[in-house]
C-alpha cells in the first residue's frame, strides 16, 4: 500500500517507520520487567528498568525525527505526508506513555504489603501490562502487513480497537479494587499507583489511536 501512497517507496521512511514501531515496541515489554520487579521487592531493578524505558524512548524520538526528515524530502501527496507524520506520532506517543507509566512507579517506593494490592485483583496487574504488550504488538502486524495485505491490515486495526476496549474493563476492575483497599494504603502509595494505573491505560489508547491513524490511511487509498 506504501507504494499506492506515493511515487517511489518513501526513501527508505517505511524501513525507518518499521524501525520505530521496533523501539516503541521494546519500550512497552520492558513494562513487564518493571512490574515482576515490584512483585519481587527490588527497587533496584524497578529503578533500572523505568532508566531503560526512557532511553528507549530517546531513541524512539531519534528515529522520529529521521522520519520527519524522509518525508519531507519525499515525494508525496502533501496530505499524505501529514498521514504519515500522524502514524509516526502517534506510535512515538505510545513509548511516551510508557515512560511516563515507569517514572511513576519508580518514584518512590511502597511497601511490600501495599506493592501486593496490586496483584490480588482477578485480573491482576501483571494481565493489564500483558494486555498492553499484546496490544502494541498487534498494532506492529497491522504496520507491518499494510505493504502486503491492507484488507487484513484493516482487520487487525479493528481488533486493536476491541482490545483496548478489553483493558479498561480491567482497568476499571484494578481501580475498584484499590479503592476498596485504601484503608491498607497510604496516600502517597494509593495516588502513585492509581496514576500507574492511568498512566499504564494510556498506553493502550496511544495504540487504539495509532490504529485509527492506520485505518484512516488504508481508508483513504481505496484499500
Amino acid at each position: 500500500m506504501w507504494r499506492k501512497l506515493s511515487s517511489f517507496p518513501l526513501k527508505g521512511v517505511d524501513e525507518k517507520l518499521r524501525e520505530h514501531i521496533r523501539l516503541v515496541i521494546e519500550a512497552t515489554n520492558l513494562l513487564s520487567d518493571l512490574i515482576a520487579g515490584c512483585k519481587d521487592k527490588n527497587w533496584a531493578v524497578v529503578g533500572w528498568v523505568a532508566e531503560k524505558i526512557a532511553m528507549v524512548e530517546r531513541e524512539a524520538d531519534d528515529v522520529k525525527r529521521k522520519v520527519e526528515v524522509g518525508l519531507y524530502s519525499g515525494i508525496i501527496f502533501v496530505g499524505l505526508k501529514e498521514d504519515f507524520l500522524r502514524l509516526a506520532e502517534a506510535v512515538d506517543d505510545i513509548a511516551d506513555k510508557a515512560k511516563d507509566a515507569a517514572r511513576v512507579l519508580a518514584t518512590r517506593e511502597p511497601t511490600k504489603e501495599e506493592m501486593g494490592i496490586l496483584f490480588e485483583c482477578s485480573p491482576d496487574i501483571t494481565k493489564m501490562i500483558a494486555g498492553t504488550v499484546g496490544i502494541v504488538e498487534r498494532l506492529r502486524d497491522a504496520v507491518a502487513m499494510v505493504d502486503r495485505d491492507a484488507n487484513g491490515a484493516l482487520k487487525i486495526a479493528h481488533e486493536v480497537e476491541k482490545m483496548e476496549e478489553g483493558l479498561d474493563e480491567q482497568k476499571l476492575k484494578l481501580i475498584k479494587h484499590l479503592t476498596a483497599n485504601e484503608g491498607r494504603l497510604s496516600t502517597l502509595s494509593y495516588l502513585q499507583m492509581r496514576d500507574f494505573i492511568f498512566q499504564l491505560d494510556m498506553v493502550a489508547d496511544a495504540a487504539e489511536a495509532a490504529s485509527d491513524v492506520l485505518t484512516s490511511m488504508i481508508v483513504k487509498a481505496g484499500a
